[in-house]
């Protein structure tokens, strides 16, 4: 299951105390080599779509395909969950990371 950008971001800015115990990573496809490439098309996306905040978790460049080879990671965005230990706890979506943030919230 993937979520969308939007969804996720709104997501950290309404569970901003998750925001110290989980970390939301994105990663770009293999379409840029480097920021210089990457940041003309952020902003664009920054002014036209998400109302001029920027996204509030880092965007990863993996310009080898490596790691998306390794993570299975086909399609954009796609939501991996990684546990505070570092295993791999596999990919997610909002409804998810919701029930997630619910669970910590008792």
């Amino acid at each position: 299951m993937s979520g969308s950008l939007p969804a996720l971001r709104a997501l950290a800015e309404t569970h901003p105390k998750y925001t110290e115990r989980i970390a939301l990573l994105a990663f770009h496809d293999d379409s840029v080599a480097d920021f210089s490439e990457l940041d003309p098309e952020l902003a664009k996306l920054e002014k036209n779509v998400w109302k001029g905040k920027p996204l509030p978790f880092p965007i990863l460049l993996d310009a080898s395909g490596e790691t998306l080879a390794t993570y299975g990671i086909d399609s954009f965005p796609t939501t991996i969950l990684i546990d505070p230990e570092g295993n791999l706890a596999g990919e997610v979506g909002e409804a998810e990371l919701e029930a997630l943030f619910a669970r910590e919230a008792r």
